[in-house]
């Protein structure tokens, strides 16, 4: 009982000493676009060359963030996610940030169509995921896990293909990195893994006759294992009240085999 009143105790005082990270007094907004040659996440290839618009407003550590995507090939998907976060600053050299991000992407619900306001989990194309996150300044780790949406483990590809009986799967993604400054030029080295395997989905594989074969697809991996690395090199230019990094990324997916090598730019244009 005296272990469990110390360790409240301290959480207590970590908390009552915490700071917002934007301690602002009024709402503050942002408005950003990222255009990319090519869209990679979390080790899994998204499209190709795609833009990316976002708008942010935060509040006292509190922030709300919409962003998109969308491919310049019309066969890319088109993305629509929604974030709600929120960090503490324990110290200069400390931050906490947990946080809620609805993903939806065009042509993952049942049928294939791309359908926003559809909320049976089992059809739709939303994903929900909740987030935690650690920043260390020189080290950062992110643990992120979906609870919500088009998340499933199914018995069978005919269960798959018509998505019933599924199981929640709780598709799990951790990321460390190392941001670091080397020779006039911001990086960041990362590296992602999942624990355990995650969510299915289903693609054509074959025909035979009129029958078409399916095959599983898993989210992440089928198994426990190492699926992202990535290192980026960022250049900030400033004209006026207008931030334009540009960034060259090597991203690979070893689970996979698989690697990319892209680049963009970052329009702000707002300070």
């Amino acid at each position: 009982m005296k272990t469990v009143k110390k360790i409240l105790a301290t959480v207590a005082v970590l908390l009552a000493a915490a700071t917002p990270t934007e301690a602002q007094e009024t709402v503050k907004g942002n408005v950003s676009c990222d255009l990319v040659s090519h869209y990679m996440w979390r080790g899994s290839d998204r499209g190709g060359i795609s833009i990316m618009p976002e708008a942010k407003v935060s509040w006292q550590g509190a922030s709300l963030k919409l962003q998109g995507v969308t491919g310049f090939d019309k066969d890319d998907a088109k993305e629509i996610d929604l974030n709600l976060g929120y960090e503490y600053r324990f110290s200069d050299y400390c931050k906490v940030n947990v946080g809620v991000t609805d993903y939806w992407t065009s042509g993952k619900d049942k049928e294939g169509h791309s359908l926003y306001f559809e909320w049976d989990p089992a059809e739709n194309g939303h994903q929900l995921e909740v987030n935690l996150g650690v920043d260390f300044t020189y080290f950062k780790v992110n643990a992120y896990t979906m609870v919500w949406g088009n998340d499933f483990q199914y018995n069978t590809l005919s269960d798959m293909a018509q998505r019933v009986n599924g199981k929640r799967a709780y598709s799990t993604f951790i990321e460390v990195g190392v941001p670091f400054y080397f020779g006039g030029i911001d990086w960041d080295l990362s590296a992602g893994m999942t624990p355990f395997e995650g969510a299915y989905d289903v693609e054509p594989y074959d025909e035979i006759s009129t029958i078409t074969v399916l095959k599983k697809k898993s989210f992440y991996a089928d198994k426990a294992a190492f699926i992202m690395a990535s290192l980026r090199a960022t250049k900030r230019l400033e004209f006026g009240d207008v931030k334009v990094p540009i960034f060259a990324e090597l991203h690979a997916n070893p689970y996979l085999k698989s690697a990319n090598f892209l680049v963009g730019v970052s329009i702000e244009p707002f300070k």
